[in-house]
Order: C-alpha cells, then structure tokens, then sequence
C-alpha cells in the first residue's frame, strides 16, 4: 500500500528544515577544517595570526553565515518544485522527501564544484578530482569528454531551472485561474518578459557619437594599457613562439608597432609598475622592494610623477582595474583616480580570504554580482578578482565611457601568468602532456612555506628533470593564452563601441619571469642570470592612423611608456621622467635613439648561483618583514633589514650587445660580461677577453648610480660603436 500524501506545507517544512541542516553541517565541518589547519601554510604569520588576531578570525567566520542563509533560500526555492514533481509521479512519505532533498542539495553541490573545477580552478586545490575527468579523456577521447562537460556544466542546470519554473508558473496560474483573473496572469506574464528584455539590453545598439567636442576640437585619444603579471616578451607567437599563444595579440601588433626588446629596470611588480608610470628608476622614485614602509609609499606618492596625474589634467578619465597583482595601487596610485583592485598584501584581507575559501559555499555561489555586493571584501581577495571579472570590470568601464565620450586612460591588470600557472582546466590542457603524471599537472607545485621560510630553494629546483621543465613551460603557455582571450575581449569592446580608431592600445607586462634557463629556476627580479626573460617584457602599441605596421629590434624600457603615451596624445612629458618618448620612432622621425638599459634586482627570495662565487644573502622573508598594524596590515620590511637588502641588489647595464653584470660578494663584488648574440644565456663570462668594455659599462653604472645620469650607446662606446671594440686577450 502506497504511503499517504503529504500536504504542500509538510513537504515545504521538511524541505526547508533537511536544507537548512545541510547547511549546518557544512558550516560546522568548514569550521573544523579552518581550526585544523590553515591551507597547509605553517610559518611565523600563521602564528601570528592566531596569536594577535584570533578575534577578527571569529568574527570572519561568523559573517560569512549571511552567505550560508541566502544559499539555503535559493536551495529551497530550487529541491522544492524538484520534490513535488517527483511525487506527482510516486507519492512518498517524510523520510522520502528528506533523503530526496538530501539528493538534490547533493547534486547541485557537485554541480557547482564541478564548474568550480575546470573553470575556476584557483579557488583551491582540486586535483584529486580531476583525476576521473582526465581519465575519461584519455579513453574515451576528448569528445566525450566535451559531452559529459556540457551535459554536467549546461543541460543539467537547465532542466532543473526549467522544471522549477515551470512548476511555478503552472502554481501561479492556478493561483490566477481560482481568483478568476487569468487576463491579468497573461499580461503579467507578457509584461514581465518584455521588462527582461529592457533590462538586459538585448537588441539595443547605440549609435555611435560624432568625433569632435564643441568648437571643433578635435577629441584626444584614449589610451587602454593591458598588462598581465609575469609576461614574457618571447613567449608571444608575434615574436616568434613555436605555440600559437596570442592570436589576438598578433592581430594587434600586425597592425601595430612591436617595440621586440623592451626590458623593465626591475623585475618585481610593485616596483616596476611604480617605474612604468612614474618613467623613473627604482633608485629615484624610492621603492626599491616590494616590502616598503608607509614613509617610502607617502614619499613616492608626494613627489613622483606620474603618467595618470598628467592626464587627469589634461580632462582625462583614470582608472586602474585589476585583480590581486595590482593591489599595489591601493597605496601607490600613480595619479590614477579610480582604484578598482584586490588588497592582497593587506594581512587581515588576506587571512579574511583563508577563511573564506575554507566555506566552499563562497566561491562555488558568490563569485558574482550580487556575492560582491554582499560581501564587499571580496573584490580585495587574490583568488576572487579573477581575470573573468577584471575584463568583465574594463568592459564595463569602457561602457560608460563609451557613453559620456570623455577621454580615458584605463589601466587592466591580469594575474594570468604568474605563478603558480593555474588556470581553468581547457588553458592547462592546451600544450601539456595528457600522459603527465607528475606533481606539476595543474600548476607548479611551490611549497608556501618553503618560499617564505627559506633561502636554498634554488638547490631544489635546479635538479628538476627536463620533462617537469616542459611540463611547466606549457602549463604557463596556457596562462598567456588566458590573457591573450581577455585582451581579445575588451579590443572586440571598444570596437563595437566605436571607439577603437580613437584610442592607443599598449599590450604589455610588469616583467618576465625565469623558467629554468641556466643557472636560475623559476621567479623573477633576484637574478639577472639566464638571459633577458626575467626583464624581458611586450610592448605592443596599436597607434590609429599608424600607415604600416613597424618591428622594432632596438632596446626599449618600460621607462619609456609615458612620454612616450603622453607625445602620441599630444600632451608634454613631465620634465622629470627619466624616460624617452619611442614616438619619434613610431613616426618615423628617428631610426635609432641609442638607447641603453640599466637595471637592479628586488627583494632576494633566495640565494643566487654564481658558479666559483659566494653571492650575499639574507634571511628569510618571515624574518625579515612584520606585518604593520600603523600601514593597514601590510608587511613591511624591518629597518634592520633595509641596508641589507639594498646591498644584495645586483645591477646591470645592458647595450644592444653587451652585458654587464655586478653582483655582491661575501668578499668582494663579482663582476661579469657577456656577449648576447653569441652567448644568450649569459653562461660564457668574457670580462678578460673584453677589460674595456667591462671598464666603460661599468663606470656607466657607477655614474648612473651615484648621480642619476644614464649614458647613450654612444656616450659609453664613442661614435664607433660597440662592434668596433675588440677582444684584446684570448
């Protein structure tokens, strides 16, 4: 005999209580999860987290429940219309429709996790998921897999929203029909679609405004930078990459200008993009490493120029928009007036993000709109402000401007390829081994704890096996691919909304970043050893009205952006950049402007390999820095550190030829020269084949040091050149 059937209210309140108790459980067991552990990192923070901020972690854990409450509102509204259905085709008695809740907050969990996976994978580690996924590709061939992906990703989602929708639309008009108003039903039904199509917009274009302001004026160009963190120059395809890494790239610079050779001063991100748009070297503007004092940032900020604070006089719109790579700009806003970033390096931002990662229920529901608006914090987290959002938050950008016309100067800043190379599952599968077993499947696999406890990590990673290197390699070849997408995205925006012809484009990156290139592994900004990779960045330019695309093969420096920006929109350099316009060049106006590049390293991670030398070194980055309760929670580098990290600095002078490079010793300074058309790598030290062009490169450097004054190519080699100086021993 079938059981009876339970009224609508009974199923609702069961449904309601078995979702909210799932919830509970979640919640306790995220709970038990933070209290166990804390992602694996165990180093002097983690102590101090729990020694001096153990309340804000309560209290964090506590607001997130708001998150909990609504996701069990919407489950509700979800199982309950799924629930009735079901007993419209087998009646069932209480205990069957909690375990047919339990089932369906089951499947809509794994659902979410699922996308979660392969889409938004740097939410957290999920590899130990993956390996069914991947399985089924390698047997049963990636088109199965594809048809799996979308019936989990896109036919089940639909189903259970049409089915619930259906389901309340058939109450509703019964509801309509016993009130006798089925008239009203209809329009209601019909008003209420027509107003989704208003809202979103659908089929409305807008006509695209004159190019001239009142009186004639002809309006100034935009200038879009797109820049992704760790961007090297050489692993573009447009430079010659044997993979297809940036197709939209390419586009850009075959109707652009390819500056090929263009190198940032220092390889760290807070740095260099404080020198990129300041067009000053670190030695000048103050911040020489990414652990600087409230004194070093309000310094910077008072007396640097900038390329945003130049415009914003000239009427521009200034913007920054980026994710956890340009948290930077919180503090350092290079003149920018609107600052829409993550606040990575802020301690309590950053441990409020290890405690929402730990309620999953975070990012698998409110990684979106409305989760931001809830949660506010979440823009200043790492791992929310994905590159989805900051392309999603440039466009919108461009929208208004767009609508207003008024001039802009929009910065977007992508964390695509830094490490540790983790990105949605179809980027990591594009040039990765599918027979790779290895701990570097999905992302380089970099122990936390090793990189701020530790100063011998080199020692580890240089014995890495050749086929790990190639691993590692494809997975951030697919990273530059992410961003390329995303820099697809806005140039297909601003041409749609008419404003790609008035409006300079700069593709570009912070710095370089080594990948296993003799005597270095894997960062940037210690070493100058390996080559140019670490300071070798793109400089893309798409100039409307250029007549034909242009390659350049001379040295450039990230110094150069801003006057060069500033003379192509017609407004005057700012008498202290330190930089040269490379207009003249893109104008035709010069073919050479001799210039040289002269660089420093940053903050030194770990130790440096110089074989037969001992390099200076310091302690660890947990020894070293504290966290600033006066500079809202920043580390900040002790004062007894200081020196000692500017004396670990190496420098470099760099002509289209020759390099020059002067490394602190424990004994003495260690100086070296290499030959790049013949030596790359910089493995073959020709100081004693070359005494006079160590000699001159490096009193360049002394000069360029002590009194600020960078010399041309041919103040340091004479009107002859560097290719006239010959080898006077053997």
């Amino acid at each position: 005999m079938p059981p009876p059937s339970l009224q609508r209210r009974h199923i609702l309140k069961i449904v309601v209580l078995t979702v909210f108790g799932t919830l509970l459980a979640w919640y306790l067991s995220a709970i038990l999860s933070f209290a166990g552990n804390s992602y694996g990192f165990n180093n002097r923070f983690s102590e101090v987290a729990i020694q001096h901020h153990w309340w804000f972690l309560v209290w964090s854990n506590l607001v997130v429940l708001k998150g909990y409450l609504l996701v069990a509102a919407g489950y509700v509204l979800l199982i309950y219309p799924l629930v009735r259905l079901w007993g419209k085709v087998r009646t069932f008695a209480r205990w069957g429709v909690v375990w047919r809740t339990l089932l369906f907050a089951c499947l809509l969990y794994g659902f979410f996790i699922f996308k979660l996976m392969l889409e938004k994978p740097y939410f957290g580690d999920y590899s130990y998921l993956l390996g069914w996924y991947d399985a089924l590709g390698r047997v049963c061939g990636t088109g199965v897999q594809d048809a799996v992906h979308a019936m989990i990703t896109q036919v089940f989602p639909l189903v259970a929203l049409v089915a619930a929708a259906g389901f309340y639309l058939f109450e509703l008009r019964r509801w309509f029909t016993r009130a006798a108003r089925p008239l009203l039903f209809s329009f209601t039904a019909v008003a209420g679609i027509l107003a989704l199509f208003v809202v979103s917009g659908y089929g409305v274009n807008r006509a695209p405004d004159v190019e001239e302001l009142a009186g004639g004026r002809k309006r100034p160009k935009n200038i879009v930078i797109l820049g992704s963190d760790s961007l090297r120059a050489d692993h573009l395809s447009c430079n010659g990459y044997h993979r297809m890494t940036s197709p939209n790239i390419d586009r850009i610079a075959a109707k652009g200008v390819n500056f090929e050779r263009c190198l940032t001063p220092i390889a760290s991100t807070l740095e260099s993009l404080t020198s990129m748009f300041s067009s000053q070297y670190p030695h000048t503007h103050g911040v020489r490493h990414m652990f600087p004092s409230r004194a070093m940032v309000d310094r910077a900020n008072q007396e640097a120029p900038s390329l945003g604070a130049e415009l914003k006089r000239q009427g521009y719109d200034t913007a920054v928009i980026g994710d956890w790579c340009a948290c930077g700009f919180n503090e350092l806003p290079m003149g920018f007036e609107k600052i829409i970033v993550s606040d990575f390096d802020n301690f309590r931002v950053y441990m409020s993000e290890v405690v929402f990662l730990h309620h999953q229920i975070l990012p698998l529901f409110f990684d979106n709109h409305v989760g931001h608006m809830l949660f506010p914090k979440l823009k200043s987290f790492a791992n929310y402000m994905t590159p989805e959002v900051v392309t999603d938050q440039v466009i919108d950008r461009i929208k208004q401007r767009a609508g207003d016309r008024q001039p802009f100067l929009l910065f977007g800043y992508y964390s695509c390829t830094h490490l540790p190379y983790k990105t949605p599952t179809h980027y990591a599968k594009m040039w990765t081994d599918p027979k790779y077993d290895g701990p570097h499947k999905h992302e380089l696999a970099l122990n936390v704890d090793e990189f701020i406890g530790g100063t011998d990590i080199n020692e580890k990673w240089s014995k890495l096996p050749r086929k790990e290197v190639e691993q590692i390699a494809a997975l951030y070849d697919g990273c530059v691919r992410m961003f390329d997408d995303s820099v697809g995205r806005v140039v297909a925006e601003l041409e749609k909304q008419g404003l790609l012809e008035d409006t300079i484009i700069l593709v570009t990156g912070d710095h370089g970043d080594d990948l296993f290139e003799p005597n270095c592994t894997f960062g940037h900004g210690t070493t100058f050893n390996g080559g140019d990779q670490a300071n070798h960045v793109p400089a893309i330019f798409y100039v409307p009205g250029l007549e034909k695309p242009q390659r350049h093969a001379q040295l450039a420096r990230t110094l150069d952006f801003a006057p060069t920006l500033l003379d192509l929109v017609g407004v005057p350099a700012q008498p202290r950049f330190e930089g040269a316009s490379l207009a003249p060049l893109i104008r035709g106006e010069k073919k050479s402007l001799g210039l040289a590049y002269f660089g420093e390293t940053s903050y030194l991670f770990f130790r440096r390999t110089i074989p037969g030398e001992d390099p200076l070194f310091i302690p660890p980055m947990d020894e070293t820095t504290f966290i600033d309760p006066d500079f809202d929670f920043h580390f900040v580098l002790k004062d007894k550190f200081q020196d000692a990290v500017l004396k670990t600095k190496e420098h470099c002078v760099r002509t289209e030829r020759f390099k020059y490079i002067r490394t602190p010793g424990v004994n003495h300074s260690i100086e070296r020269l290499f030959d790049l058309r013949e030596d790359p790598h910089c493995e073959r030290d020709l100081k004693a084949r070359y005494p006079e062009v160590k000699a001159r490169l490096s009193a360049a450097m002394d000069e360029w040091l002590t009194t600020h004054k960078q010399s041309t190519t041919a103040e340091i080699y004479g009107i002859l050149g560097e290719d006239t100086l010959q080898p006077t021993a053997p």
